[in-house]
């Protein structure tokens, strides 16, 4: 009992620290992207770190239902970043011009992230259809 009270202790800082660095970031990259006029696909990133962090504090604390919806918004914003990073940079190779690798293995695993969540929905929704007769 002891170990499972200093894991749920570990997993709130954990999150709590998430949640506070990738607030700091993300206001600092509206800031910036205000600034300069631009929003960059990595800008929008700590967002997804804060959801993730926010589905998992109210997980400690009990809101399945609220940490779910966090959790499901911020694994589509990790998916359209890593969607939106890698696009962009498979068109500037396209067009000849320079990529930058970050930026290429952002959509590389953003890529595989969308494909691993399409696999378990297809193995979900398969799961829930029942021969005839059973």
């Amino acid at each position: 009992m002891l170990f499972a009270s200093t894991g749920a202790r570990r997993r709130r800082l954990f999150a709590r620290v998430a949640l506070a660095g990738s607030g700091i970031a993300g206001v600092g990259n509206v800031v910036e992207g205000a600034i300069t006029g631009g929003v960059d696909a990595l800008d929008v990133w700590p967002f997804a770190v804060t959801g993730f962090a926010v589905g998992e504090l109210l997980t400690v604390h009990g809101r399945e239902r609220a940490a779910r919806t966090a959790q499901v918004v911020a694994s589509v914003l990790s998916a359209v970043v890593g969607l939106w990073t890698g696009g962009a940079a498979v068109r500037a190779l396209a067009l000849g011009r320079g990529a930058d690798w970050l930026d290429l293995a952002v959509g590389v695993l953003g890529t595989l992230y969308v494909a691993a969540a399409a696999a378990l929905l297809a193995d979900r929704f398969r799961g829930r259809r029942t021969p005839a007769g059973v």
